[in-house]
């Protein structure tokens, strides 16, 4: 009996890994933070934060015009999402920054587009480029990258 090649477990490794991913990243299209009774309370919690941070990177019109464009090229079979690429917070200057990414994710795996760093208020967004390790503001990323034309805008 011979062996098994690793190249015909490697589908089953990347689907595995792809449901999983798919898992987490359907938890923030679902995501809503809890209400306390009777109203909110004064104390910002971990996840108010968390939620703020995501909902200020998805209305971005980038984020908006990528999620629409995947839509509409794979007709409904892939979906624009973000998700947390890192359980800590990062910290640029002495502020802490969530650190998010935005995938399109299909039926068989995820493909991240853009890194970014984010602030616990969401004020603050910046774009990380993963090849240099740089991180570059909104403007500068918008006049370098040209990141609409990806969504053939």
């Amino acid at each position: 009996m011979q062996p098994r090649s690793s190249s015909s477990r490697t589908p089953i490794i990347a689907g595995i890994l792809a449901g999983l991913l798919a898992a987490g990243l359907g938890a923030y299209y679902v995501y809503q933070p809890p209400q306390s009774p009777g109203g909110s309370s004064n104390a910002p919690t971990t996840q108010d934060a968390d939620a703020k941070a995501v909902d200020a990177l998805m209305a971005l019109p980038e984020i908006k015009a990528w999620s629409s464009h995947i839509e509409k090229a794979s007709k409904g079979r892939a979906h624009g999402a973000v998700m947390e690429t890192a359980p800590e917070q990062r910290l640029v200057d002495g502020k802490p920054y969530y650190q998010l990414s935005f995938f399109e994710s299909t039926p068989d795996a995820a493909h991240r587009w853009e890194s970014f760093l984010v602030s616990p208020d969401g004020k603050r967004i910046l774009v990380e480029d993963l090849a240099s390790d740089e991180l570059f503001s909104l403007e500068r990323w918008r006049k370098e990258s040209k990141p609409m034309e990806r969504a053939g805008n």
